[in-house]
């Protein structure tokens, strides 16, 4: 070898060790010391101790340990019990201490019902028909006991009646894996859907008379197996009743009775990767769910569905972001399926962007949805200075543009001859803003254009994906 390529080897060899000891000490070892918490007045420590994922003694790497600050940070929020949470640090004797600061949110909201008795805002906007308006009280009490517990209880008069109470405790046992939940209920609707007819849903009526009242009763059991991973056990009884009115008008509504009792099992699994759950800018989500309605015992309801949603955001550049959304639905297609059952885009989690006034039934789904993002304002933190109370008085906001295109197929055997969008590949296009602030608020303005050439602006009030 010669004298040139043996100083360029020593050279490349004294810059590796070089870079490789800087690297070392950028990521030396630090010692986690004291973990403490402030603005918690509410929130029980051992609620938030549940979502930290580094402990008092711990000896980590330092990004190793800035990894799980971000993690833990990320857990916090995504409780929805906190509108900011901040981390800071210190060393004190070789140690590094964690103090971490709360402004909790505020947790009992009595909110009247003020509402209509239609799916959407956008489809009641077509009639506009302030006959069927709801009135009453929708009373939510989140982080109940200081323990996350929601307790939900809703009195509705008015056009549809409800009486439903709900109370949800997301750990039972010490170790905090375990959940229960409790709910029952009673809804008397004066008009219900009946049939789908050009793929909207036809709504009837009768004087003095309801047309659908529904019993309930639900026991749900869950399982945090760890900080990202989730399963939901759903038990459901319910008594359906319908007015043999709309029997007559669409035999197809049930199997044949007026009325059911039947059980209903419903099971999900859910994988969180979400930087921020309420509006996503960055990491993954996973869902695989299993319904069984109806077991064949109690009454002739059976059906059987499995549902899949995989969710993946991530930065593009600088201020730029892409999503999007697979998703996949399959039943007993070889069986009867009344309209009673039946899934459809623009049901459950199928919303299709373009589609907001259609129902596209069917017994196979899948759809991808996609966001193309820019950040037009980047989340910024205000100070109210009349509003004493930093539950209200701060907040966040940021507002993004969004270009956005949805693609749907639902696969109909029994009821394509009235309903002429199923069967086909289905795609819609078109521009949004979407405003994000605190309490988990996100406000959407979208124009779309669909495969049929409909137009429209529609507002939607959650995120997109």
């Amino acid at each position: 070898m010669s004298l040139k390529w043996m100083v360029v080897f020593l050279l490349l060899a004294v810059s590796s060790a070089a870079l490789c000891q800087t690297q070392q000490q950028s990521d030396s070892l630090l010692i986690v010391g004291k973990v403490t918490y402030s603005g918690n007045k509410i929130t029980r420590n051992n609620i938030i101790t549940r979502e930290l994922e580094f402990a008092q003694g711990d000896t980590l790497t330092k990004s190793e340990f800035r990894r799980k600050l971000k993690n833990s940070h990320d857990n916090l929020m995504n409780r929805s019990l906190f509108n900011f949470v901040t981390f800071s640090e210190n060393d004190s004797a070789g140690r590094t201490n964690v103090q971490i600061n709360f402004i909790e949110r505020w947790y009992i909201w009595p909110i009247p019902v003020f509402d209509f008795a239609n799916r959407n805002i956008n489809v009641w906007w077509e009639t506009k028909d302030f006959s069927r308006l709801n009135y009453g009280i929708d009373l939510r009490v989140d982080n109940f006991r200081g323990r996350m517990e929601v307790l939900h209880i809703i009195l509705q008069a008015g056009y549809d009646k409800a009486a439903i109470a709900r109370w949800e405790i997301p750990y039972i046992n010490k170790k905090q894996k375990f959940g229960i939940s409790v709910a029952a209920g009673v809804i008397y609707n004066r008009q219900t859907n009946y049939i789908n007819i050009d793929n909207k849903p036809d709504y009837r009526g009768f004087e003095n008379q309801y047309a659908k009242k529904n019993y309930f009763s639900e026991l749900g059991l869950s399982y945090r197996a760890s900080y990202n991973s989730f399963h939901h056990l759903l038990f459901t009884y319910n008594h359906l009743w319908y007015n043999d009115s709309l029997l007559i008008l669409n035999p197809d509504l049930t199997y044949g009775a007026g009325q059911y009792n039947y059980l209903e099992l419903f099971y999900k699994y859910k994988l969180d990767f979400r930087d921020y759950a309420p509006y996503p800018l960055n990491g993954y989500y996973f869902d695989a769910q299993f319904t069984q309605t109806g077991f064949g015992l109690l009454s002739d309801v059976n059906f059987t569905s499995v549902e899949f949603n995989f969710d993946h955001y991530f930065p593009v550049y600088n201020r730029f972001y892409f999503a999007y959304r697979l998703s996949a639905l399959f039943t007993n297609k070889n069986k009867f399926q009344p309209y009673m059952v039946s899934p459809g885009i623009e049901l459950g989690d199928f919303d299709m962007r373009g589609y907001e006034l259609y129902v596209i039934n069917g017994q196979e789904l899948g759809m991808i949805k996609s966001n193309f993002k820019f950040e037009l304002i980047p989340r910024k933190t205000h100070r109210i200075k009349w509003i004493k109370s930093e539950k209200f008085g701060k907040l966040f906001y940021a507002l993004y543009a969004n270009l956005f295109f949805d693609a749907g197929y639902a696969y109909d055997k029994q009821n394509e001859q009235i309903n002429p969008l199923a069967n086909q590949l289905l795609w819609s296009t078109g521009l949004g803003v979407d405003f994000v602030t605190f309490y988990d608020i996100v406000i959407r303005l979208e124009y779309s254009v669909n495969k049929q050439k409909n137009t429209g602006l529609f507002v939607g009030l959650v995120a997109p994906i």
